[in-house]
């Protein structure tokens, strides 16, 4: 396959499974080293009772391709479903309150549901309004999205609306994102329109009259859990290689914990963000080692249907404004039907970390009669029937004002490393898609930097 006979993976969540794969379908043969005693990464699936208990990540966003396409070459494509729609609710000033119909991603595109919901003051709509009148904030160089969004929006749509709803995606802060890393989309939109409201309402697609607005929601999994996919692309690795460390990445040559030193045509560099500092021993990689990285707890909690209070919809995120540790609740039975058997009910639950860092370390009942006891302070829920708790320390890498020129600087010392190559998370996306995406680039690279040296 065009000189490119053997390739390492470090690493084995979904990126460096999906590395895997298409190392394989190039031809190669695929040696996957993984530190831990499992493959997967943060995907993990649980089956009990019934219930299709998703440990890591639920689903991904529909709208980029690359993991569907790997879905589908898989043969899995009749198991994929898609989210269901309904209210989504934020928590703020004591009660859930709906959020205002035509807001995209926190941000209003509509006058009248604007004008009447009870999210804001009057002084606070007022002013999200000089949004459509106010200059540009973004002037060519990165800065953080809490500075855009007040600027823009002012700090009552940022604390209500749009710090719940996308601090979430990274668990983080918003006064720590790069706009350039996390959400550069709106850097075009004002560029382009100036105002975020216009801009946005311009990339949302009318409703025709007498036509009802596709229920179908913005998510994809898969109807036998998320576990399906990791399973599916175990075959495309030859040798797999569980508890095994590498401590060090020459080009072409992986060295173990043991001191044993293997060679290859490739490498690609899968691994968590912490690793890419000791492995590579270059500057750039410990700096992207050294990046702030969060930690979460989730809680998952199955209940009777009846004993969990009836609301439409499929969740609500909580405003930081309310001191409650959790961060938001999705109602997984509404969101995924596929998760729950029928009259019963599934709710997980989000722990912010920096609010209770000890909890951490708490034992699972711990953590669970905690998370119950704050959810409790939002709805009305019963005793559960069981409960699953899943700590993720120091998984989520932060997209921090500058990342992006330290991504740069970081892929440019790579290119001096001949047939190594890295992806993954901390790169250029956070989402399954955008990891499966940086595998298959990675592969590619490797490919073609084989193909010429033959």
């Amino acid at each position: 396959m065009n000189g490119l006979n053997k390739i390492a993976i470090i690493g084995g969540g979904v990126t460096g499974m999906a590395a895997a794969y298409y190392a394989k379908q190039a031809g190669a043969h695929v040696t996957l080293y993984e530190a831990s005693d499992r493959i997967g990464g943060k995907i993990k699936t649980v089956y009990r009772d019934g219930f299709v208990l998703e440990c890591g990540p639920d689903g991904y966003m529909a709208r980029k391709p690359t993991l569907t396409e790997l879905i589908t070459e898989l043969g899995l494509d009749d198991d994929l479903v898609r989210s269901k729609t309904g209210t989504s609710y934020i928590y703020v000033r004591n009660r859930l309150r709906q959020m205002p119909d035509g807001s995209v991603m926190g941000i209003p595109t509509k006058f009248w549901p604007m004008v009447k919901t009870d999210l804001f003051t009057w002084r606070g709509k007022f002013r999200a309004g000089l949004d459509l009148v106010l200059p540009r904030v973004y002037a060519g160089s990165d800065i953080s999205l809490d500075t855009f969004f007040r600027a823009r929006l002012g700090s009552e749509v940022v604390e209500a609306m749009i710090e719940p709803l996308l601090s979430g995606i990274y668990n983080g802060t918003l006064d720590d994102m790069s706009i350039e890393s996390t959400f550069p989309q709106f850097i075009t939109i004002e560029q382009k329109t100036r105002s975020l409201i216009l801009g946005m309402k311009s990339l949302t697609p009318p409703v025709q009259a007498g036509v009802k607005p596709r229920e179908a929601g913005k998510f994809l999994s898969l109807g036998q859990g998320l576990g399906v996919l990791v399973e599916a692309l175990r075959p495309s690795i030859d040798r797999l290689c569980l508890g095994t460390r590498v401590t060090a990445v020459r080009p072409h040559e992986v060295v173990l914990e043991d001191g044993t030193v293997e060679s290859f045509d490739g490498i690609v560099l899968a691994t968590s963000p912490h690793a890419l500092g000791p492995l590579l021993g270059l500057p750039e990689a410990e700096r992207l080692s050294s990046l702030k990285r969060t930690s979460s707890i989730t809680v998952l909690a199955a209940f009777e249907a009846a004993d969990v209070a009836a609301l439409d919809g499929t969740g609500y995120v909580i405003a930081k404004s309310e001191g409650n540790a959790l961060t938001a609740c999705s109602w997984m039975h509404k969101k995924w039907p596929h998760m729950a058997p029928e009259n019963k009910a599934l709710l997980r639950v989000y722990i912010g970390s920096a609010f209770v860092p000890d909890l951490l370390t708490a034992s699972d009942d711990v953590i669970a009669d905690f998370a119950l006891r704050e959810l409790r302070k939002i709805q009305d829920v019963g005793t559960p029937l069981f409960t699953r708790v899943e700590r993720h320390v120091d998984t989520m890498p932060q997209y921090e004002v500058g990342h992006k020129q330290y991504v740069r600087a970081f892929e440019e010392a790579m290119s001096t490393l001949d047939g190594v190559e890295a992806c993954g998370a901390i790169l250029h996306g956070v989402g399954l898609p955008d990891c499966v995406d940086s595998a298959k680039q990675a592969v590619s690279r490797i490919m073609t930097e084989q193909a010429v040296s033959v």
